[in-house]
């Protein structure tokens, strides 16, 4: 595993810019202490924050759930500026966080950004987690700091040549990986997980899923349970998330070899159509870099 010191990128922290790696969150803050913070990534690429609407949107609605005052503070536009104007034009993942804060002074927010990891260009492995999910617990559907389980199964899975862990649930059918959205090409249908299966709902699995129901392709788009037979039988299979939109896959670790990756037809499509919507996002901007 990689040791090394991340990129010095920006921290804004409660209204200022902080010197990278120095000490600056509170050791009373729960979101420090206990997990009792929610979270966003948005990509930054090409001046555009992109979806900052809807990962605002959610983000919101995790901090209720949790428990932690909304509004924050700090208006979270004016942060997301004044961060986008610390970054210039570089190109990054910018992480927002919203924790509960020191009980008495009241939520804290935190800006900061990391390179994007790129899978490889023909498509990626996924290996299946040896943790499991609860498909009914609600905490599932929150995008917290508490990530233990997501981030043990992620080491995990990149240790054995992957790049992403799938999990499934506690009845056997898959839902999600740690940090993307599953898609699955099979049987004459293009299954996705639903989300009472203990799935996120992901930005670009939401904005794929409009295109698909205004624009159908030529064989059913199902919300449901993916089991086991499904990726046995599948013809493509593909991942998605904030930073990398659309991500092929070649392999299920111990499952499912030999799948089209990049090459296959859906994926090509899907990632056009992808393309697309992210030209219509920049025009809709009218030269600014998001809305909220």
């Amino acid at each position: 595993m990689n040791t090394s010191l991340p990129k010095p990128y920006p921290v804004w922290i409660d209204g200022r810019f902080v010197e990278p790696f120095s000490p600056a969150i509170a050791a009373e803050d729960p979101g420090f202490s206990l997990g009792l913070a929610v979270f966003e990534t948005l990509l930054y690429e090409r001046g555009v924050a992109y979806f900052a609407r809807e990962h605002f949107e959610r983000l919101a609605e995790g901090a209720r759930t949790l428990g932690i005052p909304w509004p924050p503070p700090h208006s979270l536009e004016r942060a997301l500026d004044a961060y986008l104007d610390a970054l210039g034009g570089v190109d990054c993942a910018v992480r927002i966080t919203l924790t509960r804060g020191v009980p008495g002074r009241g939520a804290s927010l935190v800006l900061g950004a990391r390179d994007v990891v790129r899978p490889e260009p023909r498509g990626a492995k996924l290996v299946i987690s040896r943790f499991v999910k609860l498909h009914s617990d609600p905490f599932e559907r929150v995008k917290s700091t508490n990530r233990l389980r997501n981030v043990l199964a992620r080491e995990e899975a990149v240790a054995r040549g992957g790049w992403d862990a799938l999990f499934a649930t506690e009845e056997g059918d898959f839902a999600e990986g740690t940090w993307c959205n599953l898609f699955v090409l099979s049987k004459g249908r293009l299954l996705t997980p639903a989300l009472e299966r203990g799935c996120l709902a992901g930005i670009v699995r939401g904005r794929l899923q409009a295109e698909l129901a205004a624009r159908p392709l030529a064989f059913p788009w199902v919300e449901g349970r993916v089991e086991r037979a499904d990726l046995l039988a599948a013809d493509e299979v593909f991942a998605t998330n904030t930073t990398n939109r659309i991500v092929p896959v070649v392999e299920v670790d111990g499952l499912r070899t030999g799948l089209p990756g990049a090459s296959g037809p859906v994926v090509q499509e899907l990632r056009a159509r992808m393309a697309a919507i992210e030209e219509r996002h920049r025009s809709e901007l009218g030269g600014r870099r998001f809305r909220a």
